[in-house]
Parts: structure tokens; sequence; C-alpha cells
């Protein structure tokens, strides 16, 4: 394979499958809106409310 296809293959490689963004462990109990508690989340039907 040519240099930058070994480059981006090597990037997705350890970004998806090693997980190398990933600094900290969440528990099971644990919702992913609390890993961010400033950010104001929007549930699902909040957002097909806009539809109706």
């Amino acid at each position: 394979m040519e240099i930058p296809h070994q480059v981006g293959l090597g990037h997705f490689y350890h970004i998806f499958y090693e997980g190398c963004l990933t600094d900290h462990e969440v528990g099971e109990d644990e919702e992913a809106s609390s890993l961010y508690p400033e950010v104001k989340y929007k549930r699902m039907d909040d957002y097909l409310r806009m539809f109706l």
C-alpha cells in the first residue's frame, strides 16, 4: 500500500480498535451525560416535537 493509506489505517486502528482516545473508565451505573455536566442535552422526544 502507499504510505498515506498506511498512515490512515494506522490511525483508524489505534483510535477505533485500541481505543486510544479513551483515558477514563465508565462504570456500569454511570450515564454518558454525567461525563459532561456543563452540556445541555436534548432527548430525541424533544427533537421530534419540533415536527409535530
